[in-house]
């Protein structure tokens, strides 16, 4: 089973962007005649929101990819396992929960088929059929 690590880089990455770019910041009020109050506060500097808002969006792209490749995953097995679509000859792309079906069907019926059973997958928002009858 192949893991991919790049989530895993990007929260080391986040976590060590917090831990190393610390901004402090101390405050001194007075809050009557002889007493004053310091506050100090501990937060991240600019860049590091910066770089941690960075982390995040690419976190979220790279969860796309991994939903994406999930999907792709799962219609291609419905495919295989259909006895009448002939799924070696279907390529199978998607991209933000959108299935394209490129290739050649042998009949009308069995490139129908092969939609729907791409439609009835778990996370595909639709179905972009390419498919050639021939």
């Amino acid at each position: 089973m192949k893991v991919n690590r790049t989530p895993i880089a990007l929260t080391l990455l986040a976590a060590a962007t917090l831990l190393v770019a610390c901004e402090r910041t101390t405050t001194v009020t007075q809050t009557s005649p002889g007493t004053t109050t310091t506050t100090t506060t501990v937060g991240p500097s600019t860049a590091a929101s910066s770089a941690i808002a960075a982390t995040v969006s690419a976190m979220d792209k790279a969860g796309h990819a991994a939903g994406d490749a999930i999907i792709t995953g799962s219609v291609k097995t419905k495919l295989l396992a259909d006895p009448d679509v002939k799924a070696l000859l279907i390529d199978v792309d998607t991209k933000d929960g959108v299935v394209t079906l490129n290739g050649s069907a042998d009949n009308a019926g069995n490139a129908e088929k092969a939609v729907s059973l791409a439609k009835g997958t778990e996370g595909v928002k639709s179905v972009e059929n390419k498919l050639i009858v021939k």
